[in-house]
């Protein structure tokens, strides 16, 4: 019984060794989390812009569908990429 609580407690305090602010990968994933918010605000921006754009277009229906889809796909695109910047630097998949 004593072991097994000895082997509990090492376990324990090496799963809380692996979490610390010096662990190279926690300081990985944390810079990973600022990239992703710092790439999510430029898909943003580049959004809002080309929304704006979009709905400046003159023609037909289907031309400013067209524009509009083609800002989604962009900002679906770019979501994707900053998730998977971030997933690579943090070492998931």
């Amino acid at each position: 019984m004593v072991l097994l609580r000895f082997s509990f407690l090492f376990l324990t305090l090496f799963s809380l060794s692996q979490c610390t602010k010096t662990n190279p990968s926690y300081e990985a994933c944390e810079r990973a989390d600022l990239d992703y918010l710092a790439c999510s605000l430029v898909v943003y921006q580049s959004y809002t812009f080309c929304a704006e754009s979009a709905s400046a277009i003159s023609g037909s229906t289907e031309t400013k569908a067209a524009a509009k889809f083609q800002c989604d796909a962009e900002r679906l695109v770019g979501s994707y990429l900053c998730e998977d910047i971030k997933k690579k630097a943090c070492g998931t998949k």
